[in-house]
């Protein structure tokens, strides 16, 4: 539809008035409004969104308890039912408040482009006595996920809020960052987000979203507002924001936002900033960074130091290569040396031929003598790196193999096609390369390996690799292997499969309902958890404790509880660890691509990722949540409303932060 800027202003005019003398008329709430989870009723309306009872929901709207239509409402923030929206308009108007609040939430989680119109008209701008504040912040946030480009400059240009209207800003700040997160920025809601990141008075949660804003959000100007971050940078010392930060000031790309990157590597005492500032500079030219970052690698913290290492996979050039191995030996950790090796064996050409000799018998070595799997898998990335090694790689790709170590054989085998060298050294052969390729992937794609068909799926929908042709006589490979996959145990690798399976116009069959297997709430292991319940998470480098949220996500809690008593996640290793970003465990498999025989519906109402230590489930997409789940190392607002929570570290986030990949879970207690 279109925007009219009479609209726009009329809009704007309404918020405006939030600070206004008018007197709402008073709330009248008969009923008590009580959404405990022990209440049969709330109960059951749980249970019928686990079931995706659209009818019995929609019913529920209008029933005269609000705590039912606060609840039914709620649900379809997760369910997402587009025939819902028309229903949770009408409570934008609700008498209480509350209820009006989770419906803008669950209209902005649904994301039709239709509601934008009664979302704006929704806003309570007399709202003096602040009855309706949170259900207008969330109106504003909501407009953020489906307003059109017209209304986001309105949205920015607000003005008017004080530093104590923290949930009017909040909802400001969200819907302006959910804008960026559509790829939909104005020169307005950057100047906005500068602002409020660089007021001390603005709520720190506030601030929070306005950093991540400027972190994130693609194509900025900020050239503009380098002075501000620059200030901010020698001013603030919440990691939070530095980290952030970081990042915006990379954006700039001038020499003193370079100086000022440069200068803090060597002294930031957070390894969380200090992984920002290693992102950032690879905004830079590389002879002006790599001396510092190649520093980095031996930096006392290994996230630090493997990223630092990663920088050089990516940017490394050939007259550099000595220095990549020459920095192997005193980098503090196996995977920093891994990727050093990586970069050195990738980039040294044939005139340090025996050092390159040299240096893959080493890399060898180091995968014989490795014990753990992950280490392995490292170091025959390593190996790989050099591209004329791939006639080696399918027998890593063999079932003895561990899954990890296979799991890299395959992605190792894969980016040779996408290779910065590929062309140099196979000039002239290149098809006939890649023809080999494909013949090995085939044959290991027969296995109907979850991870391997995963992989080489992806691989024929990524047009960079040039494999889609090669592999289309192999389609029948692909389509006996999709069906040969457990379902719903592997489910992220029938959907790679099936959307493999489209490149060649073969219409693959949708997973059937009862072969996805929703797990109910067990209401037995709910019902048990009181406000003091902790989960203690025992790991091979220290304890977490945690405490799970079963009003937010109780089928998600209720399975975890119940996996955990069951002993199955003793043993399990974490499988990915993205510094200053997640760790992840829970794969049966240990590489990502596995899962059990049941799936979870998607919970997602409030789920906000606003702090450090947060537990989430891995995802597929809506509905394929499992037995894998990561804590986060710092807000990460890009998560929110998309990965389901299930509860948050109380302490022992010093633990989290010094897991790294191959670490194991010895076993996890419930404490009631």
């Amino acid at each position: 539809m279109r925007f009219s800027t009479r609209y726009t202003f009329t809009f704007l005019a309404a918020i405006l008035m939030v600070a206004g003398s008018c007197v709402p008329v008073e709330e009248k709430v008969e009923i008590p409004f009580d959404i405990s989870s022990d209440r049969p009723p709330i109960k059951h309306v749980y249970d019928l969104q686990n079931a995706q009872e659209a009818d019995s929901l929609l019913i529920l709207l209008t029933n005269e308890d609000p705590s039912l239509r606060y609840v039914a409402a709620r649900a379809f923030a997760s369910f997402q039912d587009t025939a819902a929206v028309s229903a949770l308009l009408p409570l934008l108007a609700d008498m209480h408040g509350q209820v009006r609040m989770m419906a803008a939430l669950s209209i902005g989680q649904i994301g039709v482009s239709s509601a934008e119109t009664p979302l704006t008209d929704a806003f309570d701008g007399r709202d003096s006595a602040r009855l309706y504040e949170a259900a207008n912040s969330q109106i504003l946030e909501a407009m953020g996920k489906v307003g059109e480009k017209p209304f986001l400059n309105a949205l920015s240009t607000i003005s008017t809020y004080q530093t104590i209207d923290t949930l009017l800003l909040l909802g400001q700040a969200r819907g302006i960052y959910r804008y960026a997160l559509r790829n939909m920025t104005d020169p307005e809601g950057t100047r906005t987000m500068v602002r409020y990141l660089s007021n001390p008075a603005i709520p720190m949660s506030v601030r929070i979203i306005a950093a991540n804003y400027l972190s994130r959000a693609k194509d900025l100007a900020l050239g503009p507002h380098a002075d501000q971050l620059i200030a901010g940078w020698h001013s603030e010392s919440h990691p939070y924001l530095r980290m952030c930060l970081a990042i915006a000031l990379g954006k700039v790309k001038s020499k003193e936002t370079l100086r000022e990157l440069v200068t803090s590597l060597r002294t930031e005492s957070d390894y969380r900033v200090r992984c920002s500032i290693i992102r950032a500079l690879q905004q830079f030219d590389y002879q002006e960074v790599y001396p510092v970052i190649l520093t980095a690698t031996q930096d006392e913290n290994p996230h630090v130091a493997s990223l630092a290492a990663q920088y050089f996979v990516v940017q490394g050039i050939e007259r550099d290569a000595y220095k990549y191995n020459s920095a192997i030996r005193s980098a503090p950790f196996w995977l920093a040396k891994a990727r050093l090796a990586e970069a050195a064996n990738l980039n040294l050409t044939s005139i340090y031929s025996g050092t390159k000799n040299t240096l893959q018998n080493e890399i060898l070595a180091e995968f014989n003598r490795a014990s753990s799997p992950y280490e392995k898998a490292a170091w025959l990335k390593a190996w790989a790196s050099e591209i004329r090694n791939f006639e080696s790689l399918p027998k890593y790709m063999q079932a003895g193999q561990p899954v990890p170590v296979r799991t890299q054989a395959v992605t190792s085998l894969i980016d040779v096609c996408t290779n910065k060298n590929f062309d140099t050294y196979f000039a002239g052969e290149g098809y006939l390369i890649k023809a080999q390729i494909a013949k090995y992937l085939s044959t290991a794609l027969a296995s109907g390996d979850a991870g391997i068909v995963a992989l080489v799926s992806g691989a024929i929908t990524n047009p960079k690799t040039g494999l889609k042709p090669l592999l289309d006589d192999k389609k029948s490979v692909l389509n006996k292997a999709l069906a040969g996959l457990e379902l719903p145990n592997e489910m992220e690798s029938y959907i790679e499969a099936a959307n493999a399976l489209k490149e060649y116009d073969v219409a693959s069959l949708t997973i059937p309902e009862d072969q996805k297997n929703y797990k109910a709430i067990n209401w037995r292991i709910i019902d048990a958890i009181q406000p003091g319940t902790v989960v203690d998470i025992i790991t091979s480098k220290g304890n977490i404790m945690m405490q799970v949220f079963p009003d937010r996500a109780p089928a998600s809690v209720s399975s975890f509880i119940q996996l955990a008593q069951d002993g199955y996640y003793n043993g399990k290793a974490f499988h990915r660890v993205v510094p200053n970003f997640v760790v992840q465990t829970g794969c049966p498999r240990g590489d990502g691509f596995g899962g059990l025989d049941f799936t979870l519906r998607s919970e997602l109402a409030e789920a906000y990722y606003d702090d450090e230590g947060y537990v989430g489930l891995a995802s597929a997409g809506m509905h394929t949540e499992g037995p894998q789940f990561f804590i986060t190392h710092s807000p990460t607002p890009h998560l929110d409303g998309r990965y389901t929570i299930i509860g948050k570290v109380a302490s022992g986030m010093d633990v989290v932060h010094r897991l790294t990949i191959g670490d194991t879970i010895s076993q996890i207690n419930i404490r009631y």
